[in-house]
């Protein structure tokens, strides 16, 4: 008799893929068959890398910087992310406190495997990054969501519904500010509420902070800078994707207490191995110059952003709050499902809307918001204005 097939990992199996990923896929399929797609489900600069950058990748492969690097980043590297977090954020990270890696995403998913126990409780608040919760699940944890505020123009994190969330279990919360999928700022109100509140816990605080850059209102400041009391216990992340349009070079890092560094670098040793050094090397070009890299194409979206959320606050049916960073518009379109011929949800919605109007926008239930889509306006200004016609024809066709 043949034997039986070994089971699958039941801790895996709970894990989803990415609904973000699968219907950028579905656009772009739709794009080959020669259909003129209105794509609004990317999530990154639609820019190039900067010329510079790509100069000294090129200089580096030239010089066959092409051999393994070390594990959690070369020396030089990040030197250069320490300077960086000192003289942008105001916060001291030594070398050893820092560890870079095959982009944001592996680094997230690293630190939840070193910090996370089986049954721990992780807080997330909504609406969320489509990765953080299957990254918690994927490492034994428990996602705990906060409810997503009923205004979207309220504050985007409720202290006193983050105390009743709180737990005998729980052991870390995420932070996301500029957020993904809304676009929301921590301002510094909310973040001394906020940081107040969290010096009373031990949970680990694990901040991601990508869309720094993209900050339009008012300048992103770290929730480290304002309680250094809490270093011993923040974890920063970010990388390059967003700030200096390198999405597809996958860099990324974390600077936090050096045990948990230590603990990343070897799990990354055991996974990835190392960040490629030609593009360390880019990369370290870059992360010296700051903000000024795209600081032309920041203006560029910034103008975007108000074009779009102009013709939406025309557009009956939808409510829209004016987001201050990142490059996504958190469409509320309750209003026109409630008013909708036939029950319709936002999964067959943004189904539908791709498949008539030829438009792809992220369902917010991938954010645990349903009754929301996700623009992203990463895009021309001729995509925004033809591509939000046809929002406004597909929801009047409801």
């Amino acid at each position: 008799m043949k034997p039986a097939v070994p089971p699958l990992s039941r801790r895996i199996l709970r894990v989803k893929s990415s609904p973000t990923v699968a219907l950028n896929a579905k656009a772009k399929a739709l794009a080959k068959e020669g259909v003129k797609v209105y794509n609004f489900a990317v999530g990154e600069p639609d820019f190039p890398t900067p010329k510079a950058v790509v100069d000294k990748a090129i200089a580096a492969l030239q010089a066959g910087r092409t051999k393994y690097g070390p594990a959690g980043g070369g020396a030089e590297f990040l030197q250069a992310i320490s300077s960086k977090l000192k003289r942008e954020n105001g916060l001291d990270f030594a070398p050893s406190q820092i560890v870079a890696g095959i982009g944001a995403k592996e680094i997230l998913f690293h630190i939840g495997l070193a910090l996370i126990n089986d049954g721990d409780e992780v807080i997330i608040p909504s609406p969320y990054w489509v990765s953080y919760p299957d990254q918690v699940v994927a490492a034994g944890g428990v996602p705990v969501f906060l409810p997503m505020p009923e205004d979207p123009a309220a504050q985007p994190l409720d202290v006193n519904a983050l105390k009743q969330a709180a737990t005998a279990k729980t052991v870390a919360i995420v932070l996301n500010s500029p957020s993904n999928p809304a676009g929301t700022m921590y301002d510094e109100r909310l973040l001394h509420e906020l940081g107040t509140f969290l010096c009373t816990t031990n949970w680990w605080i694990i901040s991601d902070e990508i869309y720094e850059y993209m900050a339009f209102d008012h300048p992103h400041v770290s929730l480290l800078k304002l309680f250094p009391q809490l270093a011993e216990r923040f974890i920063l992340v970010n990388g390059l994707s967003k700030g200096a349009a390198m999405t597809g070079w996958r860099v990324g890092y974390c600077a936090g207490p050096t045990a948990v560094m230590k603990l990343v670098r070897d799990l990354q040793s055991h996974s990835s191995t190392c960040l490629p050094p030609f593009i360390e090397d880019a990369a370290t070009y870059a992360i010296g110059q700051g903000n000024a890299l795209l600081k032309h194409e920041v203006g560029i979206m910034k103008t975007r952003r108000d074009l779009a959320l102009g013709l939406l606050k025309q557009m009956p049916g939808v409510k829209v709050a004016q987001p201050h960073g990142a490059f996504y518009i958190f469409i509320d379109v309750r209003p026109a499902l409630r008013q909708a011929k036939t029950k319709i949800d936002t999964m067959a919605l943004s189904e539908k809307l791709l498949l008539e109007q030829h438009i792809a926008l992220v369902p917010g239930d991938a954010f645990g918001a349903p009754g929301f889509l996700r623009l992203s306006y990463a895009c021309d200004e001729a995509t925004i204005t033809g591509g939000l016609q046809r929002l406004a024809a597909g929801l009047s066709a409801l």
